[in-house]
């Protein structure tokens, strides 16, 4: 059995995350959706409860556990309400490049932020570029002696109208010449404009709104990594970011068939069975399951990897582009099976359907995920071939 391999904490920490989810979560995903509001009530909750911050280090005001811990977790809490159990985990990505990357001062501001129960988020995408796409930022850091001035216009910010700490990638440029893409650490405060949330399609209760620098003041020490160092940055964190979503996506499915299993077994059709009874109904599901459990299992493997801190790019773009697809696929399918109240917002079925469709664009999207891919399989072919 899969959860055999959970240590005696982990399945404390699911059964935990699980009661959250249902007593806390779920009573609130609706309204919160309605709303297109942050969901502080839940925050608070959270908080109280201990489940926040669950993977960073100890020593920086975290619960310092494994990412298995994440993965088992978030599954259960995004099982009620994706964006918000996203919205929980958030700090772990945009806080990423500082705790792997950031000086000892800089590890500070983490500790001292964790311990105030405020929030981070990480600045890359702009309306002209992905923000993967590094060659192409307009935003940029002029150096003047030892500060930078910033001036960037950063769009779809996660978490960003309650964050206090902005982790800003931007072109550093020295003596009039761009030095390459560079991350700063820029505290909320004069100079930062923070928009509204937008209104989406899904993942409503995940506030995104565009975040403003405008020249603003930067102390160099507050720059991380070298200059023109971004790229490993980047990379380091959209690994941990990915897996972060794949829990996320992970539990889309859960609930949607968990949800969906009582009534099948509950409805009549015409010539006197459930619906559950239909092998068309069985076939999809049990196909659904089948590829829930083998993304499970990449990742928890991810999980050990990041764990060790061995780099795990392929395995975060597999999930990424596969789970994002499964969840877009399940939840399309189930809301087919309810009929109409597959569409009624009434029912869970239409909300998870459109939280599920913002998932093949963000954190990378469908596309961006494959040609990461289709780049390792040319350097593992012009390596040897050991695909």
């Amino acid at each position: 059995m899969m959860w055999d391999q959970l240590t005696d904490d982990e399945r404390a920490w699911k059964a935990r995350c699980r009661a959250f989810a249902a007593d806390v979560i779920a009573p609130r995903a609706a309204a919160h959706d309605r709303g297109n509001t942050f969901a502080a009530d839940v925050h608070d909750a959270a908080h109280a409860a201990g489940l926040m911050n669950v993977c960073i280090p100890a020593a920086l005001g975290g619960q310092g556990a494994g990412h298995r811990f994440l993965a088992v977790g978030g599954e259960e809490l995004a099982a009620a309400c994706a964006p918000i159990a996203f919205s929980l985990g958030f700090n772990h990505g945009a806080l990423r490049p500082i705790i792997a990357f950031g000086s000892e001062p800089q590890r500070r501001l983490v500790r001292e932020l964790v311990a105030d129960r405020g929030y981070a988020s990480i600045c890359m995408t702009e309306a002209a570029s992905s923000g993967s796409s590094l060659a192409r930022i307009r935003s940029r850091a002029v150096r003047r002696g030892d500060r930078w001035v910033l001036t960037a216009a950063k769009q779809m910010i996660g978490n960003g109208t309650v964050a206090r700490l902005y982790v800003v990638l931007a072109s550093a440029i020295v003596d009039g010449h761009d030095r390459g893409p560079t991350f700063f650490i820029v505290p909320r405060g004069p100079g930062v404009r923070v928009g509204e949330n937008p209104e989406k399609i899904g993942f409503r209760a995940l506030p995104t709104p565009p975040v403003d620098f405008e020249a603003v003041e930067v102390p160099d020490e507050q720059r991380i990594g070298a200059i023109g160092g971004a790229e490993a940055v980047l990379v380091d964190s959209l690994d941990f970011m990915r897996f972060g979503g794949g829990c996320v996506l992970l539990g889309l499915v859960t609930g949607a068939l968990r949800e969906v299993m009582p009534w099948l077994e509950s409805r009549v059709v015409g010539d006197g069975e459930t619906l559950v009874e239909k092998s068309h109904v069985q076939l999809l599901l049990g196909d659904l399951f089948g590829e829930l459990r083998a993304l499970r299992a990449l990742l928890w493997q991810t999980a050990e990897q990041l764990d060790a801190g061995r780099r795990c790019s392929i395995e975060t773009a597999i999930v990424k582009l596969r789970a994002s697809r499964l969840a877009e696929r399940a939840t399309s399918e189930i809301a087919q099976l309810l009929g109409w109240r597959g569409i009624d917002a009434a029912y869970g079925a239409e909300k998870r359907m459109r939280d599920a469709r913002v998932t093949t664009v963000y954190e990378g999207t469908t596309e961006v995920q494959r040609l990461n891919l289709f780049a390792e399989l040319r350097r593992a072919l012009r390596a040897g071939g050991d695909l």
